[in-house]
């Protein structure tokens, strides 16, 4: 994948990032190119956590963003994305 922008999967759902959610990812992207999978995996169940107590991010949204991304995803990613998914949505 060479950006966020750059992907046109499918939408899920009648469904699509917004440009707000894709400038985002991009950030977070650039902010954690290169870093460890284990390092990359906590800022963003940190994020998650921050989102879920001011009540900008829901189950909905979260499995919107699985939804979205997974097509980008080989097997073993997306058994990581569930696992993260999973840990998110118990906190």
């Amino acid at each position: 994948m060479r950006d966020f922008n750059s992907y046109n999967g499918k939408k899920t759902q009648n469904e699509s990032l917004n440009g707000s959610a894709k400038n985002l990812l991009n950030a977070f992207a650039s902010k954690y190119e290169g870093a460890s999978e284990n390092d990359l995996i906590s800022a963003i169940i940190l994020e998650a956590e921050k989102g879920r107590k001011n009540g900008t991010l829901t189950d909905k949204d979260i499995d919107n963003f699985a939804s979205t991304i997974s097509p980008m995803l080989n097997d073993s990613q997306r058994a990581k994305l569930k696992s993260v998914v999973k840990k998110i949505k118990s906190k």
